[in-house]
């Protein structure tokens, strides 16, 4: 999803029009404002608090911004979604299959993130939405049909990723065991 078009405004837009798209939208899809739909108005809600988290926060967008262009505009779903990522690892030799399991778990933990089920700084989320892209698509700085080196950068990238997270990924683990009913 993109944020920018979520919140009805140009990727260009200033902080103030930012704001006040938030705010109409805010208001648009509140619960109250929708019992009929209130569980898709609770989504909508919560995709559109982090939308606003991230593109009011400059560095936060300025990253948000790098993973558009990345993805050349394209919906970043299109890209990293469950049948791709599932391809992805099963591709992976098996010296690749243990590291990619804890990038299994980086995924859902974005994807938790990502529709508001699980609370984690927008920066971390734009960190781990751009190491998700750089993952699925097979074009990048060695491409990924060459046997095993084409998953090295990979790997690199989201070992990286993971490393600098550990924190977070024990605060999600615990989270996910006591939310699993």
């Amino acid at each position: 999803m993109n944020y920018y078009e979520l919140l009805g405004v140009d990727s260009k837009a200033g902080q103030e029009e930012i704001k006040q798209a938030y705010h109409s939208k805010i208001k648009e899809w509140h619960p109250d404002k929708n019992p009929y739909r209130k569980e898709e108005a609770e989504e909508i809600t919560k995709t559109l608090n982090v939308a606003y988290d991230i593109l009011s926060d400059p560095e936060s967008r300025k990253n948000y911004d790098r993973i558009i262009r990345f993805s050349k505009g394209k919906n970043f779903y299109e890209y990293v979604n469950d049948e791709s990522f599932s391809k992805k690892i099963t591709s992976a030799s098996g010296e690749l299959k243990q590291i990619l399991q804890d990038v299994r778990e980086l995924y859902y933990l974005f994807k938790d993130a990502a529709k508001g089920r699980y609370k984690l700084h927008p920066v971390n989320l734009g960190i781990i939405g751009g190491g998700l892209l750089y993952f699925i698509i097979p074009v990048d700085l060695i491409p990924d049909i060459i046997p095993f080196i084409g998953f090295i950068d990979d790997v690199a990238v989201l070992t990286t990723i993971i490393n600098s997270l550990q924190e977070e990924l024990i605060k999600y683990r615990d989270w996910k065991r006591t939310n699993r009913d």
